[in-house]
């Protein structure tokens, strides 16, 4: 038997801005000390007033901690979670962590596999956590298509793009209802802002299964809907937020009830049992980089049609 221990777990938490004061509220809620760095002296303010014990500009100034939290831009992330496993304590980063193989491959050398694990917080979404359950019942007969769709007005992309900041979340959702990120690639095309940066994406993913994603950063209304297709009925997660997934077969419609607790909450519940000494986080080093590999696939393949006119008009 696993003896957990309950007590006050000092967590550090790097990076305190718009989601990184979400990231400390449920800290605190989960009844950790919590010292925060940022180089931001509004964001160290705001921190104490919400009930972080201590906030320093630099992580060499932090006391000793039993475990780290990484919510930095983007493109700081790696950087950031290599200056810190030379403490060799448990490190919890946000997506998307790594951007290259190469960069996934180094923080494994530094010994990234027995001290990260990566904030994919979809795995913890209870309505996603029931389409995976409605899928693997039968209920709907063999799972033959998967719809995600993640449509909003989005002015930070904190350092990346329609790929780092937003498609990583429609991956994380296939793998946990399917098991797999489907391997070939059919198709991948982006829409780029005046400035070059991808802003809307549309893939389609095929092995046993058919994955589409349909992402769009500039869009009139929010919209983050997720369906399953089999050959005897379907089920959907409306909206992110809702109470219910909808299943419907030749029986009819039936609305099943899910939790409503934020998913950041529960993968930050899962980090802190963990250090007090419950199972270890369900996303690690190897699931970062299998996230990074098909979005790098995804870039190449959007690179391929943007280039070729003729396969472009062919799409």
């Amino acid at each position: 038997m696993v003896m957990i221990d309950f007590m006050s777990k000092n967590i550090a938490l790097i990076g305190c801005g718009s989601w990184g004061k979400n990231i400390l509220r449920d800290l605190l809620s989960l009844q950790c000390r919590v010292h925060v760095v940022d180089i931001s002296a509004d964001a160290r303010n705001k921190a104490f007033q919400q009930g972080a014990e201590t906030a320093f500009v630099h992580i060499d100034e932090l006391p000793v901690c039993d475990g780290y939290v990484v919510a930095v831009p983007i493109p700081d992330l790696a950087l950031i979670t290599d200056y810190l496993l030379k403490r060799k304590k448990p490190i919890f980063v946000e997506k998307t962590l790594c951007l290259s193989l190469q960069t996934a491959d180094d923080l494994e050398r530094q010994g990234g596999d027995q001290f990260i694990f990566a904030m994919h917080k979809w795995h913890y979404h209870p309505g996603i956590e029931a389409l995976k359950m409605i899928a693997a019942s039968g209920r709907i007969g063999a799972l033959q298509e998967i719809f995600t769709i993640r449509h909003g007005w989005v002015n930070d992309f904190h350092g990346g793009d329609v790929f780092w900041t937003l498609g990583v979340h429609d991956l994380t959702i296939i793998k946990h209802i399917c098991g797999y990120i489907p391997a070939k690639i059919i198709h991948s095309r982006i829409i780029r802002n005046n400035q070059g940066l991808a802003i809307s994406l549309s893939a389609v993913l095929e092995q046993d299964l058919v994955a589409y994603i349909l992402i769009n950063a500039k869009h009139t209304h929010k919209t983050t809907r997720v369906s399953i297709h089999g050959d005897k009925g379907s089920a959907t997660l409306h909206d992110s937020y809702d109470d219910h997934i909808l299943v419907k077969d030749e029986q009819g419609e039936e609305k099943i009830g899910i939790d409503t607790t934020f998913p950041l909450y529960l993968e930050l519940k899962e980090f802190v049992s963990y250090l007090r000494g419950g199972p270890r986080p369900r996303c690690n080093l190897k699931s970062a980089r299998e996230v990074t590999c098909v979005l790098l696939a995804l870039r190449e393949k959007a690179s391929q049609i943007s280039s070729d006119p003729q396969r472009r008009n062919a799409v």
